[in-house]
């Protein structure tokens, strides 16, 4: 499956990143920058398939070079919760268990138009994600968060837990409506497929991701 995914990665990213280097000499750029807010719904996948999706949020800003109208390449900084929610069997009992996992996430995406002007462009995308895991807490039942430190004593953080560099590869759809001159309101739904082992201790589990987010887009020259 990891191989699928990176085989396609690569073949995508050439193949746009090719057909915007053939226009770049003949066409103008312009980058826009932006902040979005969304909402990420995450599980985990491989060994923990049998968990479910939990909400979290979403948001930072992003920046966008354009290509000859048709092309676009964003790099987003974002503060992304995920993690996912699962069921621990103890004695005689069922406990329901959620994992809170806090990202600084960095997804750089080739981007594509399906019109190349117009108040309303759809659009794909695809692309690597780089996460960088900076907190992890733990809430049982109807309990409060708290640190994995605070509810085991053999752990000393969640480093201990979670491998916290996470590789990705993110795919979705997007759709710019333009509200003003050189202002767009954006809207992107993501879905992020980790290709990193997210926990240590020789289980292999990964991150997987839904997220729909909003933001404002505003040009800022050639």
């Amino acid at each position: 499956m990891k191989k699928q995914f990176l085989k396609f990665l690569t073949l995508s990213l050439f193949a746009m990143f090719l057909s915007a280097g053939v226009y770049a000499q003949e066409s103008g750029r312009v980058w826009s920058v932006g902040p979005e807010v969304g909402v990420n719904f995450s599980k985990w996948g491989n060994d923990a398939d049998d968990s479910d999706y939990k909400a979290g949020i979403v948001s930072g800003g992003f920046v966008t070079y354009s290509i000859r109208d048709t092309y676009a390449f964003t790099a987003k900084v974002l503060f992304s919760q995920k993690g996912a929610a699962y069921t621990m069997t103890a004695p005689g009992e069922d406990i329901d268990v959620k994992s809170q996992l806090n990202y600084i996430e960095i997804p750089v995406l080739a981007r594509m138009f399906f019109n190349r002007e117009g108040t309303v462009r759809p659009n794909v995308f695809v692309g690597p994600s780089f996460g960088f895991l900076t907190g992890a807490k733990v809430k049982v039942e109807d309990g409060d968060y708290e640190n994995y430190e605070d509810i085991d004593d053999n752990i000393d953080s969640y480093k201990d837990v979670y491998n916290t560099f996470d590789l990705g590869l993110a795919a979705g759809l997007g759709l710019s409506i333009r509200v003003a001159n050189e202002m767009y309101f954006v809207v992107d739904a993501r879905y992020t497929y980790g290709l990193s082992d997210l926990a240590k201790g020789g289980s292999s589990v990964n991150n997987q991701a839904v997220a729909v987010s909003a933001g404002l887009s505003f040009g800022i020259g050639k």
